[in-house]
This record gives C-alpha cells, structure tokens and sequence, in this order.
C-alpha cells in the first residue's frame, strides 16, 4: 500500500505545546492526541523531517484495547493527528480529514517500547486537497499500521471571532 520513504533528515521540531499555540482556536487544552495536560492523551511530538512529519508515542496501558495491546483506535488517533499535522508543518496550513483507510500489519504491543509515526504526501506543493500516506512503525522498524486518506484545508478565520 505504501512505499518505504526515508525520514534520515533531521529537522525542527515542534511540541505539542508550540502545535497547541499554533492553533489557538482550534485545537483546545487537554487535546487527547497534541495536548500536554491531559494525563491520559497521547502527547504527540511532531517534527518536519523530510518528506514529511515524524512523531513518537510511547504506548500506556491506559492505551489497552486486547490484553498487553495497543487499541486500534489509539493507533488510528496518532496517524490521523500526525497526518492532519503535516499541512501545518509544512505549509503553515490547517487540514481536516476527509477520509482515512487503514491496515492493521502487526499488533501493537504495550511494552513495546515507543513507536514511530510517519507521514508524507504525494505531491510536495500546497494543495486545498491533499492525499497523505502515514505508518505507524514498531520498534523494530517494522510496520505495524500503514495509512492513506484526503486531508482538506481549513479556510483561514477572518477577524472576530
């Protein structure tokens, strides 16, 4: 479904915390993917590392979907967020999912260590309409989720309000 891209550039990174300032209005305090305060939320950090974002997630039982695994839902919320991410980072833009396929690959275990999230798109120019592949990598390396989906601009807001 997806290609193997290399993410071996380093680049800046942003925390949940800058994210959060960045997107005052829409993404709110105590987000469960981005936000920092919330003690069960995911905590996501992202960076711009060509082609696209990386983040890191270290899976909690309170993360727990079949015993000693991670929820699928989990595991969607971090490429999803990581994915919608990605216009910002690279564009200065807001995006919202429009669609999202997934597939599961392997079983995300618990203590498992941290995973690796990735995203990147096919065409490198801002679009209002854009088709982004994500994964969600193992320790290991190895894939465990592999995404696609249409994420859509957010019309900038105008003056008050």
């Amino acid at each position: 479904m997806t290609s193997r891209r290399p993410f071996a550039v380093p680049a800046t990174t942003l925390t949940e915390r800058q994210y959060r300032a960045a997107t005052v209005g829409l993404v709110d305090g105590g987000c469960y993917a981005c936000g920092d305060d919330n003690p069960v939320g995911l905590g996501l950090t992202f960076e711009a590392r060509p082609p696209g974002v990386v983040a890191t997630f270290k899976p909690r039982a309170e993360h727990r979907g079949a015993p000693g695994l991670l929820h699928g839902g989990v595991a969607a919320t971090c490429l999803d967020e990581t994915m919608a991410a990605l216009g910002f980072l690279l564009d200065g833009v807001h995006t919202v999912t429009a669609t999202l396929e997934l597939r599961y690959r392997h079983p995300v275990p618990l203590d498992g260590g941290a995973v690796t999230i990735e995203a990147w798109r096919d065409r490198t120019e801002s679009r209002r309409r854009q088709r982004v592949h994500g994964r969600l990598l193992l320790a290991d390396g190895r894939a465990a989720v592999e995404a696609r989906g249409i994420f859509v601009q957010v019309p900038r807001r105008t003056g008050g309000g």
